[in-house]
């Protein structure tokens, strides 16, 4: 390992910044009620949709992964919907029904259970 800082007070501030910034995340990630990073594993897996119609495919995929932005095009492509532009409009209208939380312009999660 090559230390390119001159000065072993700088080499001790990188250490510490790093070690802030980490335990920042690990904590937010805690606080959040986010399940820890899997190091060698892949994501957890998704429920299986068992509501007959497609809001309630919908409502029960973002519940079950809460703490995950959906982009309007992943939820398409795990129902089968080929049409992405009609659904980001209907995501967008059960937005404003109340149904989901339209975090970004492309981005939805589930409707916080605080609210």
């Amino acid at each position: 390992m090559r230390i390119y800082e001159r000065r072993p007070e700088h080499h001790e501030a990188l250490i510490w910044w790093a070690t802030v910034h980490q335990m920042t995340r690990r904590l937010t990630r805690e606080l959040a009620g986010q399940p820890p990073p899997g190091r060698w594993s892949g994501p957890p897996p998704l429920p299986e949709p068992s509501s007959p119609d497609r809001r309630g495919k919908v409502l029960q995929l973002l519940a079950g992964q809460p703490w995950r932005a959906w982009k309007g095009a992943e939820l398409a492509a795990i129902l089968g919907i080929e049409n992405v532009n009609s659904f980001r409009v209907q995501l967008s209208q059960w937005s404003h029904q109340g149904y989901i939380n339209k975090i970004g312009p492309a981005l939805c999660g589930p409707i916080p259970a605080n609210t």
